[in-house]
């Protein structure tokens, strides 16, 4: 049962649990002090939230929910646990869980365990000012003087006096906490102390709900814990509402203050900026904060108030974290997952995107660690969420701020990018908060003195003044006011936002003064010079969770790109699947169905990590090769001693009948016509793993004649179609359905080799490459992650052993098939890449192969990393086709990138590039000329057709535009000022680059003076 299920199925009131638990247990009155802890619990109506924990100490066993791996940990007493065959185990949905008289029972045969109580019904004020009784000094005093003051300020906001406060405690410290109960639903309330003499630091804490407190047992520190809840009942906890839990929290500041206590302030969205003048980022971050009530609620279940800080317990965002999510007045920040959000990337984390692109409540992703963060979303407990895009977000967020006919954003939008646009929702300015923030009025003619004509006429500077300096506009209504000039500055700034966020006024009144070269398109990058981190570095949620772990301790301890891992793997999971499941990658189309294995290839240097990446993806799949031989073969040889002997004498030695198969998945150095004669007994395919990738194309032109007809029949194995082959003197060799997948890797001028020999004919441009990065790496000694190393082995055994055929090729369900036609088409607007090659055009047709085989196999994977009893699910979700796109785009870099170095482009495109190389020398330089040109490309001097053609390339690609024409053709062109904007990274990086060759060859140039020592002496006699 899921923890959906849980919540939605119709729970009894507490006053019906607890009468039903009351009359079953036949409870003892409350106030006997005799009954044992558990039942003056259950007697005093805390049975609801009630849950066992396993004692400190205890080996207990827990289900990582990212990868549903059992892991074994050491309890700490706090964790609810059951109890069963002898061991702790973590107790599935603690939070929702209502205990029964039946569960008391059992309870009471557990050895020892520790009661603690889900907050909600029940609060807490934790004083966590931890001074042990051996402290002594001015420290421990304030510390000790802070929980008096805390439990004093605590009893005058219940009614009570200290001594009945009711309180959880400890013999061995001071920390401990107030039990009450809420008037109504609450949020957490951290408040952090430092001590301003010594920085210690003390944490007074209000827990409203999701969370557990240990009401009785032992502690960690072996010292026992008490509480009041076993003998002042549920019922006659004191109550605390709203308005007194505000005016607590502020007494319990000022108290610590005059105690010598500095209260350490929320988190800030940046630092530096917590007062005014803001930056203009800042002011757009604060001014969509102001409306926070306006679309955070649509986002995540929240109540709208007048507090400074939201806060949203892990409980009420039903995720399995401990800290809350906090919305600020200057940001988010989610203490959970400890990150920082825009609200885009809020947005994005917790919005479901709708069909018509309207966002709502989505839930909480699933958590795990990720590309160095502990708490990332690493996946989806409901594959049917989708998730927006941050362009998507971003577009949803204005129009929740400006209505829905503001314009949506470009796809590539981000939040830093749009904040023009963002500005223009929240009816700001962007360039006029840009002048204010640095503007500075003159003496007697700021805002103050203004009339009302003139502060009409400068609406957009007074709203972009409230919102980089409230403090300045306040001042300046300060001044209207003494003066009774009758002007509200703040109705004229409300009436302008509202004016320009529902574009009602001119462009040229609201919209930055226009700048050279506004008029021409943004630049395509013609370089495909992606940074190196973007080809090495796996986007997220591109792999399951636990093969990433895998990938990255690969990549670590063997010094290579994490691509290379990535590759490798996946490859190696499309084979242990091959033909036994096939996909059908269109909905109503049941005759285009694939099988799941794939080409692929790592293209490296020597020493860059290849071999010893490719060897631990195969390994799985070898032993297993190792394993059924080993198996089959002493049948096979009691086989082969019967035919020897029934040839020979077939009256005395019957016939021994078919040949008994001994199964492969894995064929080495092999002819083609023998490769068949396994596909024959092997129908659900095999993998080849040569060690170089050229090897592989060169033993299929080892026959002479017939090379051109291997390398044809080659192509057909990796549809998995029959295939016969027919050679002289030994006859035909036949498999009805032959699938092979490749793992192999090259150097790049092998590829070269490659490229120049095969060209397009489709055979390279079957395969799936990942290139190297270039960046240095050192392999670490380190331990390889064994879990992810087992749970990888363990799944690849169990993807080999699916039984085929299935009967019916898997579907996906409609989300997924909407997310798999969006990124065909995409990827099929490549073709029109400028300067693509026609090998480029042909390997992008083979991606209607390729992404389904992608997604079949991590479909397969999730399977295969699941539970031994969860069954292969029969569709395909929408999660797992994100996730084989995100994977997609990443191959999808790394192929543009192979195919524009390796294979010629048209000849124009490559001067385009070289001349764009040139422009972007000369930022200074409006327009060029033809002579500007031939002077930086002498060799286009004497070919003007070849100059206008690799110009109209960059025409084409938006990095100029024809000014003057004469007949002969343009005579001067514009020179689009965005490119030194847009490709200022692309030159910062190769002036980097360079450095680093400069540095290579003078530290090339001291190694080999080292090798030299030897031969040196004082006077250069060495021997010799």
């Amino acid at each position: 049962m899921t923890i959906q299920q849980i919540t939605k199925r119709p729970q009894p009131s507490r006053e019906e649990v607890r009468a039903s638990q009351l009359k079953a247990l036949a409870a003892a009155p409350p106030d006997d002090s005799n009954l044992p802890i558990l039942d003056a619990l259950v007697a005093g109506g805390y049975l609801p939230m009630l849950r066992p924990c396993a004692p400190p100490c205890v080996p207990c066993t827990f289900r990582d929910k990212a990868t549903g791996v059992l892991v074994d940990k050491v309890s700490d007493g706090k964790v609810p646990a059951t109890f069963r065959d002898g061991k702790w185990s973590g107790m599935k949905g603690w939070r929702e869980t209502v205990p029964s008289p039946e569960d008391v029972d059992q309870w009471r045969r557990w050895p020892d365990p520790n009661w603690c109580v889900v907050t909600g019904d029940v609060a807490a004020l934790d004083i966590d000012v931890k001074i042990d009784t051996s402290e002594m000094g001015p420290e421990a005093d304030r510390g000790r003087s802070l929980v008096a003051a805390v439990k004093d300020l605590s009893a005058k906001a219940l009614g009570i006096s200290v001594a009945r406060l009711p309180m959880r405690w400890r013999d061995n410290s001071t920390s401990c906490m107030v039990l009450m109960r809420l008037a109504e639903s609450r949020g957490k309330w951290p408040l952090q102390f430092v001590d301003a003499a010594t920085d210690r630091k003390h944490i007074v804490e209000f827990l409203a709900k999701g969370q557990q407190i240990v009401v009785a047992g032992q502690h960690a520190s072996g010292a026992c814990v008490h509480s009041s809840l076993p003998t002042v009942p549920f019922d006659r906890l004191p109550v605390l509402d709203r308005a007194k839990l505000d005016e607590l929290m502020s007494a319990i500041v000022e108290a610590a203050q005059k105690l010598g206590f500095h209260l350490i302030s929320s988190k800030r969205f940046a630092d530096g900026e917590a007062t005014p003048p803001y930056s203009p980022s800042m002011a757009v971050l604060r001014a969509v904060m102001a409306r926070r009530s306006d679309w955070v609620p649509l986002i995540i279940p929240c109540s709208v108030s007048p507090d400074r800080e939201w806060r949203i317990s892990s409980a009420d965002l039903d995720r399995d974290l401990e800290e809350d999510l906090a919305i600020f007045p200057d940001g988010i920040h989610d203490y959970g997952t400890e990150r920082t959000h825009t609200p885009a990337s809020f947005i994005q984390e917790f919005g479901a995107l709708g069909v018509e692109g309207d966002i709502s409540i989505g839930g909480c992703p699933l958590y795990g660690p990720l590309a160095g963060h502990a708490f990332a979303p690493i996946g989806e407990p409901d594959p049917s969420v989708r998730r927006p895009t941050e362009a998507q977000a971003l577009t949803w967020l204005c129009r929740q701020l400006a209505g829905e006919r503001f314009p949506s954003l470009d796809e590539g939008a981000t939040w830093k990018s749009a904040l023009p646009t963002i500005a223009r929702a929240l009816g700001l300015n962007w360039e006029r908060l840009r002048e204010v923030q640095w503007f500075a009025f003159a003496e007697g003619d700021g805002p103050g003195t203004w009339g009302s004509e003139h502060s009409i006429e400068k609406a957009d500077t007074l709203a972009a003044l409230l919102a980089i300096d409230p403090d300045a506009f306040a001042r300046a209504e300060f001044a209207h006011d003494l003066r009774s000039s009758g002007v509200d500055l703040r109705k004229i700034v409300d009436d302008r936002r509202a004016a320009v966020a529902a574009g009602l006024q001119e462009q040229e009144t609201t919209a930055a003064p226009q700048t050279a070269g506004d008029d021409l398109p943004e630049p395509f990058d013609i370089f495909a010079q992606d940074d190196p981190v973007e080809l090495s570095t796996l986007p997220v949620d591109c792999l399951p969770p636990i093969l990433h772990r895998w990938v990255q301790s690969e990549a670590r301890r063997k010094g290579a790109a994490e691509s290379f891992a990535a590759l490798a793997a996946v490859t190696a999971a499309s084979v242990a699947v091959g033909a036994s499941l096939r996909i059908q990658p269109r909905a109503r189309d049941t005759d285009f169905t694939q099988p799941a294995s794939l080409w692929a290839a790592i293209v490296a240097e020597p020493g860059r990590g290849k071999s010893p990446v490719i060897s631990a993806a195969e390994k799985p799949l070898r032993e297993l090769d190792a394993e059924w031989y080993a198996a089959g073969k002493g049948k096979h040889d009691r086989w082969s001693a019967a035919m020897q002997a029934h040839r020979k004498k077939p009256k005395e030695n019957p016939d021994p009948g078919p040949e008994p198969v001994i199964r492969r998945i894995v064929v080495d150095d092999i002819t083609l016509e023998q490769q068949v004669r396994v596909h024959a007994q092997n129908p659900r395919g095999l993998m080849r793993s040569p060690d170089e990738l050229l090897g592989f194309f060169g033993s299929l032109g080892q026959y002479k004649k017939g090379a051109e007809g291997d390398r044809s029949q080659a192509l057909r194995l990796f549809e998995g179609r029959p295939i016969t082959v027919d050679r002289v003197g030994s006859g035909s060799v036949r498999a009805d359905q032959a699938l092979m997948g490749v793992i192999a890797g090259t150097q790049p001028q092998k590829l070269g080799e490659i490229a120049r020999n095969l060209g397009a004919d489709g055979m390279l441009q079957r395969f799936l490459f990942v290139i190297d990065d270039g960046v240095e790496r050192v392999a670490i000694d380190e331990e390889p992650d064994a879990e992810a190393v087992a749970a990888y082995r363990r799944a690849l055994r169990r993807l080999a052993a699916i039984e085929p055929p299935r009967p019916m090729p898997l579907k996906m369900v409609p989300g997924a098939q909407r997310i798999f036609q969006e990124a065909s088409a995409s990827i099929g607007r490549l073709r029109h890449v400028p300067g693509s090659s026609v090998a480029w055009r042909g390997h992008l047709d083979k991606w209607g192969l390729f992404l389904p085989r992608i997604v079949l196999t991590l479909h397969a994977l999730q399977y295969g990393f699941a539970l031994e009893d969860v069954a292969l699910p029969a569709e395909i979700d929408a999660a797992t086709v994100r996730r084989a796109v995100n994977f997609a785009r990443f191959l999808l870099r790394h192929s543009l990138r192979l195919y524009q170095t390796f294979f010629a482009p048209d000849p124009a495109a490559a001067e385009a590039r070289a001349i764009a190389g040139y422009l972007l020398t000369k930022p200074d330089r409006e327009t060029v000329t033809p002579r500007n040109i031939s002077d930086a490309r002498k060799d286009l001097r004497s070919d003007r057709r070849k100059l206008f053609a690799a110009m109209a390339e960059l025409e084409e690609a938006g990095w100029c535009a024809v000014e003057e024409r004469s007949g002969d053709g343009p005579t001067r062109w514009r020179v689009n000022p965005k490119i030194h904007l847009r490709f200022e990274v692309h030159a910062e990086r190769e002036r980097a680059e360079r450095s680093r060759k400069r540095q290579a060859i003078a530290d090339a140039g001291e190694a080999r003076k080292w090798i030299n020592l030897d031969n040196m002496s004082d006077g250069g006699d060495g021997e010799h």
